[in-house]
């Protein structure tokens, strides 16, 4: 091997697939077939050259480590003894033969010599066949001429290097290929003897045992005479006369090689039948080779100067003359016959032979040649060259079994042969003499009959006319060869076979035609002769029926019978060929023939039987005739009944019954036989063995069930026949010709076949008295097979042959064919019991005791061994028709049997190993799915003609493969033992090899060549499927994402990308096949992103690819001006598919009052399925469709009904009318299911969509944001809103067609994304990019916009539930986005110590921020402008009519719709709908559901969105006034919902969280209209009401354990006490003992003077671990603020709650407790909170000092902003507590000034100092207070 190394099996692989493309393929096609030409080119030149054994590789070989082709190979002392083995068995180099064990380890798992042998004989095969290939692709349009060359660039080059290969010399100056295979061929003659003749190897291919060495290598001597048979043939056409010497050397060895394997195969078949199969082959293939090249042919337009010289050459002359001394071999007697027409040819040109005989003696010797008789012929038959040609090869089984291509190649050369002597010999006279048999000169010596050439011709050439009708026209000596016969009726020896020529001419419809026109008018005969006619056929039944009635003769002689047996089947094959609509009138004019031919008492007694013509044909069947005319009378019978013409099957059946060939069995125990068709064949046919009249019997029996429409009365008499007399038997009688054995059977099964064809076994009663079983053939037929019956043993007999000897029979070539097509025919039967038997079993058991038999399903009789028979048969690549048919059984047996897995398993159902026999069953149906996808052929049931169908054989696989993962089987299941896994270890457990051959890896070798549209949709589909199913299963999710991993980079990805590129064509039946291709594509990737672990490295880096092929990589498509990515491909794709409305059934004014008579719209609109009674059906994906056949039949019978009512005639325009209703209907009904199919499949494709994006952007979030989005580029933030985006854009569009369904998944998937982007913000501000500049990571205004435009537009439309939910989540994470993205008001600390900014700080982006949102929030401000009606309304009306949780969805995003609109269009509109007064009427209606016995938290929820949304609204001064005037706060007050809210304060936890949060929802709304509306005093009447009705809970709450209730309702507090209208002094006194508790508990602010201590610690330090004053704290300042605010308020009006002094200024010297706020406890509070400013100012400084520093990250940044921000705001609070308490103090006066005095000091430097520049504004109001102070408190102490 001088090229690649085991390569050859994938260049024969790649050839068939780029060979497949035809004359016109795709441009890259081309350039990979030259690219593999030229790269083998070595190859072909040096075929089959193998490295030898060598000496020196062997003692390498004792190292036990060597290098091979696949690198450094370490051997253990078993490989080394195996590898030695293995050269010495084939004489090959050591160091290949080690290579072959790896490749046997690589592809079957083990080390195996025998593996390894099978693997290299393979190797050998494909190199061989691979340059057939080339040939035969050349040969295939040599017909066409230059023209196919001229119009395709793949023929041109491939011609181009055959003739290049072709032309090479050797060094010794011959043709170096051509030689090259005739060594080979010679080399290999007596291959098989010697210990390697029988060894069993194991072939990849095939996987499993198959066959000899010698089998192999005779295979591969047929493929090497057949390459040299096109080789010559090519090379003949296309050498030049320099070539001649070439020429000629290729003949004379060629010759030579043909003479010693004819000698060969002599002494081989000596005592021997015949030769074998191969052997033949190789024989006929090199004589029409040499044949061909002393032939002149249509196709070689220079061969004749080519041809002369090799006339003229010594060597060959000398070769020919030792040949015609005696020819033994009929190959080697037509090529003298070809050598002597050449030597007429170049020496007798002139004319008369006589003056120069001796080049005429090769013709003459040729023509004498007495040949030995063929096996199976008649002694006396004919055995010269043209009889041979004609029987002993093409009418062989060898010549039949070869490809159409083949024989048509064959047949040309030999006609070509024929012409050519018919044409040059009339030259001779006494050759001429010899054909025609008009001298004795020649026949006295040889006893040869005179004219048995000529008949010999004629048999020959109507065998080539069998092969190919269209070479009669080239023959133009045809019509006067046809004229002598004729005139030589006498002598059968011409006149049988010019029947046969007219039987071979008669096909085909024009054919049949001529010649029955011919015999029916025959022409006169010149010589006195009878030309045959359909006179002189019928003359001669008619006699013979007139003797045998008068019993004038005993029996019929031989010879006249076979002279009439050929006339009836020249009869039967042109009825057979003839055109239906003349086969009546034929058979009228053959019942009024003329026949006065006969003698006056024979035609009287046709007359009497009306010279009806199937009279003789039935009426001699009784008589004393051989058996075999019985049958060719009976097939002519057959013939007068046309399956197309049931009336004419009708006349034969009378003819058949009345003929009682099927008589009776006595009643009155007589054992005598009637003398039948039973007698026939049990006493004359048996002893015999030979079946012709019972074989022909069966098939009349056939053909009248095909033609005729009823079963009729005796057709169980004849049922039982063929199960009992004919089947059962049959495999044990004997047989001359084994061929008749399995005709039979194949015929029996047929009936039995056709007996059950059309039966409906649920439409018979079995309650009818009237019902026979025995007497209804069916039911006969089941009740047989279902009690295993003898024909249920004779079929499981006929099974159980087995497929290892079925190939054997087939190798064999005596009856491989007709058992494979009785095999065929069995198992077709059991696939028809098979639909029937359950429901038959259950019927029958039920009958009662008359028929008490147990009757069972079929899988129940059926034993171990012959379940693993059948699925054997899957093996048998030989005829896909039995693959077929053993995998539909296989899927019925799957569904039937739970355990079929474990029988497979069981040893004793093998005759090998366990282990064995299942990778046997593994590979076979590897390589059954592998040649259904990649080698696809026909399937059709029967082998005539017009049954062709598509190749099933993958899709059944691809099926049997998926239904146990579909219907969830528990494993280990037959997909786990098809596909490989290890069932012994555990299927979890399993590594999938890919290398394994096996169903999986031609799955994945499929789809990476041809990707989903090139071929097969619907296989794609299954594999895609069954792949998904598989790595969905947890059982099998491991292994096959390990697999996936396995495969090329990006493997899936490439099918996808494909898949979305090539557009659907919407005619197209498989439409919906490609849609379910990437909907299983999608899941698939969803499936592997949701298993990978996004901390596993390796994990992470598939995940990365797979993401850059779904979202990374354009995917470039002619349909789409821009190469988008994948997803959004994906997404477009839905939308394109949907475009189409839904049908609706056409509504025309005429047709209306039909439409109702028939009932269309009832029909049509019933749920019911078929059966239910109704019309519909559930296809295998669970979609509801019309069942067309039922709506048509119920539609034609009202149809019918309205005909016979209404009395319509044919021409009636009602009729035509409500004929168009029916045909407008069903079209409607067609249209509706492709609709309703394509609709379910868009939506489960959406459904993997929305999966893969969610998995993608939830799982892997960080992965896929860092992969630039096809084709914009954009990543993180912008690639999320786009395919949001995209997304809603689907959405909006589906939702505007009949298709709102599949709104759901892309709104779920807008949510997903929209979470996402919410995440991501969260992140990009949590690490401080804010504040380093916009980013398009993080805001992009335009994208923002455009979402937002489509969100809004999509919520303004109706839709379902929840979509709108999901709508209403994607909005509100949207508003929330934007709301965390907002602009962050910049610490007072900021603006006013950088005013001047240095530009090393590059904080001037901050206005850039600024001003990008100020874009965002104006674009989203002008959207709500526009939309704002539109969508209030929209969310008002889900508001008020929507469920639970999408009412509180669209509350809340109502809410933060208002929140997030300053400008007050969206709120003016929420108002103007009146949904918030609305609510606030329903606040009690919604409690009434929240306080039931566990009440969901959906109502609670729904509950708090109205809170929050009512919150919002009193935010604004007209909200407030809107809220008030509805009553909000008294609808609060009586609220049952928020008094438990309330009361879950303080009590036990249940539910607390969303109670807690309606609690305090609630006190803000109340203190929200409270300060909206201060001046109301009926608002602040409402307010003291609803704090009165909950004071206990309320007051309660005023501790510093409640800080969040008590801050709010001291708020509130506040708000009424500084209220210009004045309170309830009983109110007040209620409020005041609360209020000074919560005094004494918050103040003075030592907790929170502590921890702004710590911050001052902290910031000293550093600043960046993230340290603040905490919620906690936060919130007591709060309280102080507002309790510190109440004590203002009363102490203004001089309230009672404070200690005052005595008059006079002297204090009380009493203490009071905590019932009063003293003086000491002010004080406190102001030195306290004097310290915590001055902590505070110092923190700010310190951050002041942080922030000058340039060099900090983004992320710390953010953090020493949100300080500042955190610091000020306390800040501000700290000097809200300094005022109020100072106003308290100045108010009721200091207790202690001395104490006082120094605090005021201390805060005049603070807020007065000069140095500071810290809010100054802020501290100007307490400015002038603490100086007020200061000068009161001086002033008292002085005086």
């Amino acid at each position: 091997m001088t090229s690649q190394t085991l390569t050859y099996r994938s260049l024969l692989r790649e050839l068939r697939r780029l060979l497949a493309a035809g004359l016109q393929p795709d441009p890259q096609t081309v350039a990979d077939l030259r690219s593999l030409m030229q790269q083998f080119r070595l190859d072909f030149l040096n075929a089959l050259d193998f490295p030898p054994k060598n000496p020196e590789a062997r003692r390498h070989l004792s190292d036990k480590e060597i290098f091979t082709s696949q690198g450094k190979t370490e051997l253990s002392e078993a490989d080394v003894q195996k590898a030695i083995a293995l050269s010495d068995q084939l004489d090959l180099n050591e160091v290949y033969c080690v290579e072959l064990l790896q490749t046997s380890y690589l592809e079957t798992g083990r080390v195996s010599v025998e593996a390894a042998t099978g693997i290299y004989l393979e190797e050998r095969l494909s190199l061989v066949e691979s340059l057939f290939k080339l040939f035969e692709f050349q040969m295939l349009y040599a017909k066409e001429g230059e023209r196919a060359v001229a119009r395709s660039e793949l023929l041109k080059d491939v011609s181009s290097f055959n003739l290049g290969i072709l032309s090479e010399v050797s060094q010794d100056n011959k043709s170096a290929l051509l030689q090259r295979l005739l060594t080979l061929m010679r080399k290999e003659s007596a291959v098989g003897g010697g210990p390697l003749g029988s060894q069993e190897v194991v072939s990849y291919q095939y996987g499993s045992i198959v066959g000899s060495k010698a089998h192999f290598l005779q295979q591969e001597q047929v493929w090497l005479s057949r390459c040299f048979f096109y080789g010559t043939m090519i090379a003949n056409a296309s050498f030049k006369i320099d070539r001649a010497s070439l020429f000629c050397d290729n003949v004379h060895s060629a010759l030579s090689l043909l003479v010693d394997k004819c000698k060969a195969s002599e002494e081989e078949s000596a005592g021997k039948a015949s030769s074998g199969h191969a052997t033949l082959q190789q024989l006929y293939y090199l004589c029409f080779a040499i044949v061909a090249s002393l032939t002149p042919s249509d196709s070689a337009s220079l061969q004749s100067n080519l041809r002369h010289e090799a006339g003229k050459d010594a060597v060959l002359r000398d070769q020919m003359d030792s040949i015609a001394e005696g020819v033994s071999s009929g190959l080697l007697g037509l090529v003298l016959l070809a050598w002597g027409v050449l030597q007429v040819e170049l020496h007798c040109t002139g004319g008369n032979l006589a003056q120069n005989p001796k080049w005429a003696a090769y013709l003459r010797a040729a023509l004498k040649a007495k040949l030995p008789p063929q096996p199976g012929k008649p002694v006396d038959a004919p055995s010269d060259v043209f009889w041979y040609t004609a029987e002993g090869i093409f009418g062989s089984v060898t010549f039949g079994d070869e490809a159409p291509d083949m024989k048509d190649a064959c047949a040309n050369v030999v006609h070509s042969t024929v012409v050519y002597f018919l044409q040059w010999v009339e030259k001779d006279a006494q050759s001429g003499s010899m054909l025609l048999g008009t001298s004795s000169t020649y026949y006295q010596d040889d006893h040869v009959q005179m004219g048995q050439v000529l008949g010999s011709v004629l048999t020959l050439l109507a065998s080539l006319y069998r092969v190919d009708l269209d070479l009669h026209v080239k023959c133009a000596a045809l019509n006067p060869l046809m004229h002598h016969g004729a005139e030589r009726q006498p002598e059968s020896s011409t006149f049988v076979p010019l029947l046969d020529l007219y039987t071979s001419l008669a096909t085909g419809t024009r054919g049949a035609t001529y010649i029955f026109n011919k015999l029916l008018n025959p022409s006169p005969s010149v010589m006195g002769g009878s030309p045959p006619s359909w006179s002189g056929l019928y003359a001669a039944l008619w006699e013979y029926c007139s003797l045998f009635k008068q019993e004038e003769i005993p029996a019929m002689k031989e010879d006249e019978a076979t002279t009439l047996a050929a006339y009836l089947e020249l009869l039967a094959h042109v009825l057979e060929n003839g055109s239906p609509g003349d086969i009546p009138q034929w058979l009228g004019q053959l019942q009024s023939l003329d026949l006065q031919i006969l003698a006056p008492h024979h035609r009287d007694f046709a007359h009497d039987n009306g010279y009806r013509p199937l009279f003789p044909l039935f009426f001699l069947q009784q008589q004393a005739i051989p058996a075999k005319l019985k049958g060719a009378l009976l097939i002519a019978a057959m013939s007068f009944a046309p399956i197309s013409n049931a009336s004419l099957a009708e006349q034969v059946w009378k003819f058949l019954e009345s003929s009682r060939l099927l008589a009776d069995i006595p009643k009155d125990g007589s054992t005598s036989m009637p003398i039948d068709i039973r007698y026939q064949l049990a006493e004359v046919e048996a002893r015999a063995e030979e079946y012709s009249s019972t074989l022909a019997f069966l098939k009349l029996l056939n053909r009248l069930l095909m033609s005729s429409q009823t079963f009729h009365t005796m057709l169980h008499s004849y049922v039982r026949f063929v199960r009992e007399s004919v089947l059962a038997p049959l495999m044990s009688r004997g047989y001359k010709d084994k061929e008749q054995k399995w005709d039979l059977a194949r015929e029996c099964l047929t009936f039995l076949e056709l007996t059950l064809q059309g039966f409906n076994i649920d439409e018979v009663d079995m309650e009818d008295g009237k019902l026979v079983l025995d007497r209804v053939a069916p039911l006969q037929t089941l009740q047989d097979f279902l009690s295993r019956g003898p024909g249920c043993q004779a079929i499981i007999t006929i099974i159980q042959t087995g497929v290892n000897q079925l190939i054997e029979e087939k190798h064999a070539g005596v009856s491989g064919y007709k058992a494979e097509l009785a095999i065929e025919s069995a198992l077709n039967l059991l696939m028809s019991v098979f639909q029937r038997d359950v429901t038959a079993a259950n019927k029958f058991n039920q009958v009662g005791p008359t028929y008490a038999r147990s009757y069972k399903s079929m899988e129940k009789h059926m034993q171990h061994r012959d379940i693993w028979t059948i699925l054997g048969y899957v093996r048998y690549h030989f005829s896909p028709t039995i693959q077929v048919l053993a995998l539909q059984i296989a899927q019925i047996l799957e569904e039937r049997i739970p355990e079929l897995v474990s029988i497979l398993l069981s040893p004793q159902v093998a005759e090998s190993s366990g282990s064995k026999s299942t990778q046997q069953l593994v590979h076979a149906f590897a390589e059954c799915l592998q040649d259904s996808l990649f080698k696809p052929v026909s399937t059709g049931g029967a082998r005539g003609p017009g049954t062709a169908d598509e190749d099933t054989r993958a899709a059944l696989i691809l099926n049997l493969l998926l239904r146990p993962l579909a219907a969830k089987r528990q494993g280990p299941n037959l997909t786990h033992l098809l596909l490989g896994f290890n069932l012994e270890a555990g299927i979890s457990n399993t590594h999938i090899d890919i290398m394994s051959f096996s169903p999986l890896q031609v799955i994945t070798e499929a789809l990476y060549q041809f990707k989903c549209h090139s071929h097969w949709p619907r296989e794609v589909e299954q594999m895609l499927r069954l792949l998904s199913g598989l790595l969905s299963d947890p059982a099998t999710s491991g292994a096959t994402l390990e697999l996936l991993r396995s495969l090329e980079n990006n493997y899936f990805m490439d099918v996808l990308h494909v898949a979305l590129i090539h557009p659907i064509p919407h005619g197209s039946p498989d439409r919906i096949y490609y849609i379910w291709q990437i909907k299983w594509i999608l899941q698939i990737h969803a499936t592997a992103l949701h298993r990978s672990l996004s901390e596993v490295q390796q994990d992470k880096e598939d995940c990365g690819k797979l993401l850059r092929g779904l979202i990374g990589d354009a995917v470039k498509s002619e349909a789409a001006t821009l190469p988008y990515c994948a997803i959004l491909m994906a997404l477009q794709l839905c939308k394109d598919a949907l475009r189409h409305e839904k049908p609706a059934l056409k509504q025309d004014m005429r047709l209306i009052h039909l439409q109702r008579q028939m009932q269309v719209n009832l029909l049509l609109s019933a749920p019911e399925l078929v059966s239910e009674g109704g019309v519909r059906a559930m296809t295998d994906r669970g979609v509801v469709v019309y069942h067309i056949p039922t709506l048509g039949g119920i539609l034609a019978r009202f149809f019918k009904d309205l005909e016979v009512n209404c009395g319509w005639g044919i021409d009636s325009e009602e009729r035509m009318r409500a004929n168009e209703v029916l045909q407008e209907t069903l079209r409607y009904a067609q249209s509706h299911n492709a609709f309703s199919q394509i609709a379910h499949a868009i939506q489960e494709l959406l459904s993997s969509w929305e999966q893969l994006v969610s998995v993608a952007f939830s799982r892997h979030d960080s992965i896929a944001m860092e992969i630039q989005l096809a084709p914009t580029g954009c990543t993180g933030f912008q690639s999320l809103l786009a395919l949001a985006t995209a997304s809603l854009e689907g959405l909006g569009f589906v939702s505007s067609t009949s298709n709102a369904h599949l709104s759901q998944p892309l709104a779920r998937v807008t949510n997903v994304l929209m979470a996402s982007v919410l995440k991501h913000t969260k992140d990009v501000v949590a690490a401080g990019v804010l504040y380093q500049g916009i980013s398009s990571d993080t805001l992009d205004v335009q994208s923002c916009h455009k979402f937002f435009t489509v969100l809004v537009n999509c919520l303004s439309k109706p839709s379902d539930k929840a979509v709108r939910q999901h709508l209403y989540g994607s909005l509100i994470f949207y508003l929330l986005h934007t709301k965390v993205t907002k602009t962050p008001e910049l610490p007072s600390i900021v603006l006013e110590r950088y005013e001047d900014l240095d530009e090393s700080f590059h904080f001037s982006s901050l206005q850039q921020l600024d001003g990008v949102h100020e874009i965002l929030d104006q674009g989203n401000m002008s959207i709500l402008q526009q939309q704002a009606s539109r969508l209030v309304q929209a969310l008002s009306q889900d508001v008020s009519d929507g469920a639970h949780f999408t009412r509180a969805l669209a509350l809340h995003a109502l809410s933060m719709l208002v929140a997030a609109d300053p400008l007050g269009t969206v709120l003016q509109e929420v108002l103007s709908s009146g949904v918030a007064a609305a609510l606030v009427r329903d606040l009690e209606s919604l409690a009434a559901g929240s306080l039931g016995r566990a009440a969901p938290a959906a109502d609670l929820y729904t509950f708090k969105a109205v809170l929050t949304l009512h919150l919002e609204v009193a935010c604004a001064k007209e909200g407030c006034l809107a809220l008030a005037s509805s009553g909000v706060v008294r609808a609060l007050a009586s609220s049952r919902v928020v008094e438990a809210a309330l009361d879950s304060v303080t009590g036990p936890r249940h539910r607390a969280d969303q109670l807690s949060e309606i609690a305090h929802l609630a006190l803000q709304i109340v203190l929200a209209v409270s300060v909206g509306l201060p001046d109301s005093r009926d608002v602040a009447q409402h307010v003291r009401e609803f704090l009165e009705r909950h004071s206990k809970v309320l007051f309660s709450c005023l501790n510093a354990n409640t800080l969040t209730i008590a801050s709010v309702v001291m708020s509130i507090l506040s708000q009424l006490f500084r209220g210009p209208n004045p309170l309830d002094p009983f109110f007040v006194a209620q409020c005041r003992g609360h209020i000074v508790s919560l005094a004494w508990d918050v103040l003075p602010p030592a907790r929170i003077r502590d921890a702004v201590a710590g911050l001052r610690e902290a910031a000293i330090r550093d600043f960046t671990d993230g340290t603040g004053v905490g919620a906690e704290i936060t919130r007591l300042m709060g309280i102080t603020v507002s309790t510190l605010e109440c004590l203002k308020s009363m102490a203004q009006g001089e309230d009672e709650a404070f200690e005052r002094p005595r008059s006079g200024g002297e204090w009380h010297a009493r203490s009071h407790g905590k019932q009063l706020v003293t003086a000491d406890l002010l004080e406190r509070t102001l030195v306290s909170a004097q310290e915590i400013l001055s902590d505070l100012l110092e923190v700010k400084h310190q951050i002041s000092s942080y922030l000058e520093e340039t060099h900090d990250s983004p992320r710390v940044l953010a953090a020493r902003m949100a300080r500042a921000t955190e610091v000020e705001a306390f800040t501000a609070s700290a000097v809200m507590v300094l005022e109020h308490a100072l106003h308290v103090l100045f108010k009721i006066g200091a207790g202690d000034p001395d104490r006082v005095l120094p605090v005021l000091d201390r805060l005049l430097g603070v807020v007065g100092g000069q140095g500071t520049t810290v809010a100054k504004i802020a501290l100007d109001p307490l400015h002038v207070l603490v100086r007020q102070f200061r000068h009161s408190l001086s002033t008292a102490s002085r005086r």
